[in-house]
């Protein structure tokens, strides 16, 4: 599934969230990483974004329910 997410001056971009393997806010910095499977230099890529790990998940979970003919959030 795919999410715009923003980077950290606040440019949209588009995120396969079924190549992220994990994401963590930080509090202090204010922004999450994005760890996800698309390789750069033989490395996993890390991908730094605005929102948080919780708005995310709600996302994902409105995105899930969207694809799943639902109205509304679980």
């Amino acid at each position: 599934m795919w999410l715009e997410l923003h980077d950290g001056d606040g440019f949209p971009f588009f995120v396969n969230m079924n190549n992220v393997v994990d994401f963590r806010w930080y509090e202090r910095e204010k922004y999450t990483s994005l760890l996800t499977t698309a390789p750069v230099a033989e490395k996993l890529h890390m991908l730094y974004v605005r929102e948080s790990a919780t708005q995310i998940m709600q996302m994902i979970r409105q995105e899930q329910n969207r694809q799943a003919g639902r109205v509304g959030g679980a």
